[in-house]
């Protein structure tokens, strides 16, 4: 049965295996702009420098305001830690641009950012996090060592739906899903987390691209038979 939509998308589900584990990057410290205040009125850089200038000694409180200022973690709901669907968009402009696809095709960045590519609002991971505490060099922030959430074993099967405006054609759509393996999803992926084999990408039938967003999904555990390289056999039709 076709939807109202049906030449305008065409519906896929990813299969991704994670190789080495997604790490969370939502900031611990829930008052980050306050935090950020008092510093900078303090002309300090950390809340331990906050402390020992304010206080005269370093406190506990400083102590544990700087942990979590060095920490990030995934969201959370009642079903469990979750990855964004606007993170796969992220992944998939970066894969165009390193393939120089951009500027081959003018406009596939924002149709990749901005409503070409659907994913659903909520990805579970199925998983639960585990903390690892590794050095990295700082983008920002004063923190030399952080402590981040790590979510290993992760399998996951994601429905998505591609704008046919001639942009993104199946082929280029496959390709970029390739690069993407070596790109990663997620935070620290200078640090190579979040980096996965594609399982496979498979063309579906027809289903309300509005389900992307109007609930939780969960991923689907269930296994893509056609190969990451494999052709599509569904053909949009105007």
């Amino acid at each position: 049965m076709e939807t109202p939509d049906s030449f305008l998308y065409r519906r896929y589900k990813i299969s991704l295996e994670f190789i080495n584990g997604l790490a969370g990057g939502t900031p611990a410290d829930p008052q980050l702009i306050a935090g950020h205040i008092a510093k900078f009125s303090a002309e300090v850089t950390n809340s331990l420098k906050l402390s020992k200038k304010v206080e005269g000694e370093v406190s506990e409180e400083a102590m544990k305001k700087y942990m979590l200022q060095c920490q990030s973690v995934f969201p959370l709901d009642q079903k469990g830690i979750y990855v964004n669907g606007y993170q796969f968009n992220a992944m998939l402009k970066d894969a165009a641009q390193r393939t120089k696809a951009t500027i081959k095709h003018k406009g596939l960045g924002n149709t990749i950012r901005d409503g070409g590519v659907l994913f659903p609002i909520k990805v579970y991971l199925g998983v639960d996090p585990t903390i690892v505490e590794r050095p990295v060099k700082p983008d920002y922030g004063p923190a030399n060592i952080k402590q981040f959430q790590v979510a290993e074993h992760v399998t996951l099967s994601i429905p998505c739906a591609v704008l046919n405006n001639g942009d993104l054609d199946d082929n280029l759509w496959r390709q970029l899903w390739i690069v993407s393996q070596g790109i990663g999803l997620g935070a620290n992926r200078h640090l190579g987390y979040g980096r996965f084999r594609l399982a496979g990408i498979k063309e579906e039938g027809d289903w309300d691209i509005a389900g992307l967003w109007e609930g939780d999904t969960r991923p689907d555990m269930s296994p893509v038979p056609e190969s990451a390289g494999g052709s599509s056999k569904r053909k949009a039709t105007p």
